[in-house]
């Protein structure tokens, strides 16, 4: 998570009243913040990676203002009629826009808006690949703005923070800016620039702003911009940009802007809230666990922003806040009911639950995972614990493979873009990262593998798997086959071994773990140029196998 530090004094300014440590020790979690470290003046937090609206003393101020019952809150949008034009950038073809006045800026609030800036660029930006952002002094251009592509070797401007004129070729090939991010607009022949009607540049998005129209502390009014690859992501960055910027405005004014593609198809921005939910009042409660009158609940909902559009027949329709894009369901609304009345206060209140009929009682997945982590450790193995995240390369690439992943459609890193298949490549990663450390490797992990299975409704299956890697100068697949003879005699089970292929691992030394006619699993010694790959010196050798296969074994 994207750990942020602002001055208190500011903090306290846009709240509008001071806090004290305590309040602040409190406050922060019920917005999902965890408090790094308070020293004199200075707060240091982490913010959730889902709520980019956090990333700036802006939006917590916001937020725990809210919290806090203190009015002020509301944003003033207003439709002139203004227009922005995109006359085509097709690989980067969306573009945002809005407006926000009546700024009051320093040195301190320039800094921020400037750090939630290179934060949304470094998080749910993708470090621009996906959007990028600009904030420009409107007092230094006139509207309307043209995103265009243009020749780089005879359109020039002076970049951020340089004293001379370049032309776009030059800005990539000397500017830390374009060193760092040129990459973005390779291949490219003509380069993507906003102007105005003038011809002042205003930047080159995604790579830098213009000198002549950056922010300063005399800056009275701000257009934004977001330029990428997905028309709903540069509206959020607007609209989360937007919203932050007007937190320092004495109006709170924010104006749209709507921009005309190519095709004559409107983008406006920024967005006036996050969308509707309804919900059922009896569903909020017993999901939460109390009962408390109906009140109360209108007041936690708008502890957390929402405003509520309709309310009837114990059913309720509320409006997310314009910036909140972590909001995609009910179940998120209830959520924030619990944060805004306070878990403690529900702890409180579970006394008066309804009484339990019937003992608790350990599901058989679970208690057979349990036997054979005990069984493992007893062998000597030591657990390890790897994400469910993962992504394509460790998962098939490196193998040479091809199978189905379940992919996440909207990832914030690119470390974690599928759910892992199987265990393996996350023992490997072990095996890789602790090589040099010890002679002898013995690890094991129990855990859960989504399967593409088109088979049934969701399309996809969740496996309980135990794996195992084993690495030393002088591993085999016998090492392998005595854990299997020693679990298999702790469990009355009779395997049987049969050949088989597995991409990544020797065919002639890697077998199917099978019990009477229902194969459970495989274990098998790793090819040597899958280890080579991954930077593996020593031989590895591993084993997975279907815990709920097993279950259904032991159920017959």
């Amino acid at each position: 998570m994207p750990v942020i530090t602002i001055a208190k004094w500011d903090l306290e300014r846009l709240i509008g009243r001071s806090l004290s440590r305590e309040e602040i020790m409190d406050l922060m979690p019920r917005v999902k913040c965890e408090v790094e470290e308070i020293i004199d003046d200075t707060i240091s937090y982490e913010a959730p990676h889902d709520r980019p609206d956090l990333f700036s003393v802006e939006g917590l101020a916001r937020a725990l203002r809210l919290l806090l019952g203190i009015g002020g809150n509301e944003f003033v949008f207003e439709d002139r009629g203004l227009k922005a034009y995109n006359t085509g950038v097709p690989r980067r073809p969306y573009i945002a826009f809005a407006i926000v006045e009546d700024l009051e800026l320093d040195d301190e609030s320039i800094a921020q808006l400037m750090n939630l800036q290179e934060k949304l660029h470094i998080t749910y930006a993708r470090d621009r690949r996906k959007a990028s952002i600009g904030l420009y002094d409107l007092d230094k251009f006139r509207l309307p703005v043209y995103y265009e592509l243009v020749d780089p070797r005879t359109t020039r401007f002076t970049p951020l923070d340089e004293s001379r004129e370049m032309n776009l070729l030059e800005i990539l090939e000397s500017t830390e800016k374009g060193i760092k991010y040129r990459h973005l607009l390779e291949g490219w022949e003509k380069l993507p620039v906003i102007r105005d009607p003038n011809g002042i540049i205003l930047s080159m998005p995604p790579i830098i702003n213009s000198e002549d129209t950056k922010v300063t502390s005399d800056t009275k009014r701000v257009l934004i911009d977001s330029t990428g690859l997905d028309p709903k992501i540069v509206v959020d960055m607007v609209t989360i940009m937007a919203t932050s910027v007007a937190e320092r405005s004495s109006s709170r004014k924010i104006i749209f802007v709507d921009t005309v593609m190519p095709d004559k198809n409107i983008i406006r921005a920024p967005r006036i809230h996050g969308g509707r939910n309804e919900f059922s009042i009896d569903d909020v409660w017993n999901i939460i666990g109390l009962r408390m009158d109906t009140e109360l609940l209108i007041k936690a909902l708008s502890k957390m922003g929402y405003r509520l559009i309709e309310g009837k027949d114990r059913y309720m329709v509320v409006e997310t806040p314009p910036y909140r894009i972590d909001v995609l369901g009910w179940i998120d609304v209830v959520e924030d009911i619990a944060m805004a009345i306070g878990y403690e206060v529900i702890g409180e209140a579970g006394t008066v639950l309804p009484p339990s009929y019937h003992t608790g009682r350990m599901h058989p997945i679970e208690f057979l995972s349990r036997r054979l982590r005990l069984l493992m450790v007893g062998m000597g193995f030591v657990e390890v614990a790897n994400y469910m995240m993962s992504n394509p390369w460790i998962q098939n690439k490196v193998f040479n493979d091809d199978k189905p992943l379940i992919k996440v459609s909207n990832p914030k890193m690119e470390k974690y873009t599928c759910l892992r298949r199987w265990l393996t490549p996350g023992l490997l990663e072990f095996v890789k990262a602790n090589q040099e450390k010890v002679k002898e490797i013995n690890i094991f992990e129990i855990g859960d593998v989504a399967i593409y299975d088109p088979g049934i409704e969701t399309g996809t299956r969740i496996e309980r798997r135990l794996g195992y890697a084993i690495s030393h100068e002088k591993a085999t697949l016998t090492d392998s086959l005595a854990v299997l003879r020693t679990l298999s005699e702790t469990l009355g089970l009779k395997l049987l071994f049969k050949e088989k292929n597995i991409h990544g691992l020797l065919p002639e030394r890697t077998a199917s773990i099978i019990v009477g006619d229902v194969e459970i699993g495989f274990t098998g010694e790793i090819h040597p140029k899958t280890l080579a790959e991954l930077g593996i010196e020593k031989p590895v050798v591993v084993a997975e196998i279907i815990i709920n296969e097993l279950l259904k074994l032991f159920s017959k």
